[in-house]
């Protein structure tokens, strides 16, 4: 072996010594809770505060491994959080005192969560938690300072038979801190319980030993065996563990039995197995150690236990629920230590002991001072009268506004009844009934007259507070068709139901509201878990139904008021230039506007309806003064701006488009347009422009007067029809060379009587002072 592993294992073996070595044993719990897959899982350890050092400290959270026990494979590792720990009762205190015997027990707990679908492996599982190592004074086991303890407890699969299968391992009872005289009879309950009523057998096994190479979280697989066994020493065994005559055994109700012949401190375990149907299911494993020790042959007298009230032999019968007080001989000189069914009974250390519980009473008598061997009584039985005790019967704790509590007591012809309500007797109610219409707690207390037991049961009742349900309007007012109708409770709840009816036949709505589509009888009947109220019938009244008059376009904000007219007469006009029953257009501007008419009837269910209409604004057209145009020319014509208008040109001859907002007119003659302008036919406004057309005027770009008689002149054709026609006739350097405000005579290219030189002059012609000028060049050659 490598000398750093052997180091790290002496340093593990060391180490957990020096602080496990305090444990005495303890047992592992798995106890099924109200949920589904969760169980509460939880390691009891018994710890001998005498020998813990300070080191032994109680770690505020440990974890226990769960495996599947077909193949060791590790299912998960479970952290579970210190719960409490308490000081356990020695019935001789003397004797504990001196022999420095002080025992207590720590709990760990925490709830886990199993799923039955990942633990169904029909060989089952096993919880384990180990600590290294025991108390190295422990006698009948082979290097105890080298063995630790393993707390174990196996569980089946969670599934059988395609079902969960619902199961809680047996809980060992508390067991009393014992120390053992030797040659003297000893017994020890080492019961467990079992919440599923399963068969328990017992058995004295031989300890596991744990793994001490092995720290916190480790995980076995399928090449690890079986977990080891403690090594007894010579002489002892599972049979043996503590010798004597007999030696230790255990009885098949689980009381330890032993008169051992040897000294010192014994370890053991019993093996609780768990069988259901005649089949082994689950099986939990307690260690224990024990101390032998020499006592002193002294005893004190045996204790007799006698009953004070009442009185009379064992067994006494009680009445459930009453007391009986036994006590022993008062001495100053002795302790005191009682038992029920054999098992200490923490803080009954008195002579006397009042107690209300059956069972088999034993009280231990020891002397105050002196460590000697203790005494105990005969056991005395308390037992119950046979008696049917009290109980009610009540079908549901919630008390309906239409359903009283029903409180039916069991029955007998000797019982004597009386009803309480919070602690007060309710007069005249002595039958086996009770109805009730109130909250509160209701105890029921019986005499039997047979044997004078008194009994008692009681039942807390909750008045529902689903006591009324009101069909309303969401919005305050009359139930009118339309409405949202709704609940009125008394309060807000939760959990709640609704079914709502229309005259009789039911609604498919399931909410706290509804709309009232049609008039007539609406009812709710609201309902929690328990209880249920029906509301009374809410009548919805039908809403009138109002008419507007139609109104036609209105063109402008100047056409005069209008007149509105709506049915059935008596309602109110609203709205933007309504004054009474008057529309005045010059309250509003042009556009679509809405006129309200609301109307309420008898039953003050009000209705509105409206109409919309329209006040048309189409802008005047101005196609400006008339013109006059030669024959050719074009001109623009333009209607007025504006966004949805119609625009119509009459007529279309000589019009570029008849539609369009701009068209450019060249007619042949002279022509009257008209431009009509509506919106999309509605309100058409006109204007009309006369074209006057005059005949088209030639203006020649050359001539040559050389006197040969051809082009001698600049002759105009057509100049004839524009009389005042103004001609004018520049040089190079803006010089007028001719000038004429009638050019009726063609110019013949002189000036002052001298012929102008030959080349290119600029020209401006205006043929009448309506037409635009008219430019260019003019060559003059010879």
């Amino acid at each position: 072996m490598k000398p750093a592993l052997l180091f790290f294992m002496l340093f593990c073996l060391t180490s957990r010594l020096a602080w496990a070595s305090h444990i005495a044993g303890g047992n592992v719990e798995l106890v099924a809770t109200g949920k589904p897959g969760q169980y509460r899982l939880s390691l009891n350890l018994y710890i001998d505060e005498a020998s813990k050092g300070p080191e032994a400290v109680i770690d505020p959270q440990i974890f226990l491994s769960i495996f599947r026990q077909r193949d060791n494979k590790l299912m998960g590792d479970f952290p579970l959080k210190f719960l409490r720990k308490i000081l356990l009762v020695y019935a001789n205190p003397a004797c504990a005192r001196s022999k420095g015997l002080e025992t207590s027990e720590v709990k760990y707990q925490g709830l886990i969560q199993l799923d039955a679908a990942q633990y169904n492996d029909p060989a089952g599982y096993y919880i384990v938690w180990e600590k290294c190592c025991r108390n190295k004074n422990v006698t009948n086991i082979d290097r105890p300072d080298q063995s630790g303890m393993i707390y174990y407890l196996a569980f089946p699969a969670l599934l059988r038979g395609g079902g969960a299968f619902r199961n809680s391992s047996p809980v060992f009872l508390t067991p009393n801190p014992e120390y053992i005289c030797r040659d003297k009879d000893f017994t020890l309950p080492f019961q467990a319980t079992d919440a599923d009523g399963d068969e328990l057998r017992y058995s004295l096994v031989t300890p596991y030993r744990d793994n001490i190479y092995t720290p916190y979280g480790f995980k076995n697989s399928y090449k690890d065996p079986d977990f080891p066994l403690l090594s007894w020493q010579p002489g002892y065994s599972a049979k043996n563990a503590i010798s004597g005559k007999p030696a230790l055994t255990i009885s098949s109700d689980g009381v330890l039995s032993v008169r051992p012949d040897k000294l010192g401190l014994f370890a053991f375990a019993v093996l609780c197995e768990e069988y259901r149907n005649g089949v082994k299911i689950g099986e939990v494993r307690r260690d224990h150690q024990i101390l032998v020790v020499d006592c002193s042959p002294q005893v004190p007298p045996k204790p007799v236990i006698t009953p004070v009230s009442p009185t009379g032999a064992s067994p006494i019968a009680i009445c459930l629920g009453s007391d009986i007080t036994l006590t022993s001989e008062n001495a100053p000189d002795f302790n005191y230590q009682w038992r029920r069914d054999g098992y200490n009974l923490p803080g009954e250390n008195k002579p006397t002991i009042r107690t209300t519980l059956a069972g088999d009473y034993t009280v231990i008598k020891s002397f105050a001072t002196v460590c000697t061997r203790d005494s105990v009584s005969e056991a005395f039985r308390v037992t119950y009268k046979p008696n049917d005790p009290a109980r009610i019967t009540v079908a549901d704790t919630v008390i309906c506004a239409d359903r009283p509590a029903s409180l039916q007591a069991n029955t007998s012809p000797n019982f004597r009844y009386q009803w309480f309500q919070d602690g007060q007797p309710l007069p005249g109610e002595t039958s086996p009934k009770l109805m009730s219409p109130r909250g509160g707690k209701y105890r029921l207390e019986i005499l039997n007259t047979a044997n004078n037991c008194l009994s008692a049961d009681s039942v807390k009742l909750v008045k529902s507070p689903l006591t009324s349900a009101i069909v309303v309007a969401s919005l305050s007012g009359p139930l009118c068709t339309g409405s949202q109708l709704t609940v009125r409770l008394p309060q807000s709840l939760t959990g709640i139901s609704y079914s709502w009816q229309f005259n009789g036949a039911p609604l498919s709505t399931t909410a706290a509201t509804t709309r009232a589509d049609k008039p007539g009888g609406y009812l709710v009947t609201v309902s929690d878990s328990v209880c249920s109220v029906k509301s009374a019938v809410a009548q919805v009244n039908a809403r009138p139904v109002p008419q507007i008059d139609s109104i036609s376009p209105i063109c402008g904000s100047s056409a005069p008021a209008l007149a509105l007219r709506g049915s059935p007469v008596g309602g109110v006009f609203s709205g933007t230039g309504v004054s009474g029953s008057q529309l005045n257009p010059a309250l509003v501007g042009a556009g679509r506007h809405t006129v309200v008419y609301s109307v309420t009837n008898a039953a003050g269910c009000r209705a509105d309806t409206t109409r919309t209409y329209t006040v048309v604004d189409v802008p005047q057209p101005d196609l400006g003064p008339n013109q006059t145009i030669v024959v050719g020319s074009r001109v623009s014509l333009t209607g007025p701006p504006g966004t949805g208008l119609t625009f119509t040109w009459l007529p279309v001859a000589g019009l570029s488009s008849g539609t369009a907002i701009s068209t450019v007119a060249q007619p042949a003659q002279t022509t009257t347009y008209r431009l009509v302008v509506s919106r999309n036919g509605v309100c058409p406004l006109s204007d009309d422009v006369e074209l006057t057309v005059l005949p088209g005027l030639f203006i020649p770009t050359a001539f040559s007067p050389n006197g040969d008689r051809m082009n001698d002149t600049w002759e105009f054709r057509g100049v004839e029809s524009f009389p005042g026609c103004t001609v004018r006739v520049f040089n190079r350097w803006g010089e007028v060379v001719f000038a004429s405000d009638d050019y009726q005579h063609p110019w013949d290219g002189r000036l002052s009587g001298q012929l102008i030189p030959s080349g290119v002059y600029h020209y401006m012609v205006r043929p009448t002072p309506f037409l635009p000028e008219q430019q260019g060049t003019l060559t003059v050659m010879y």
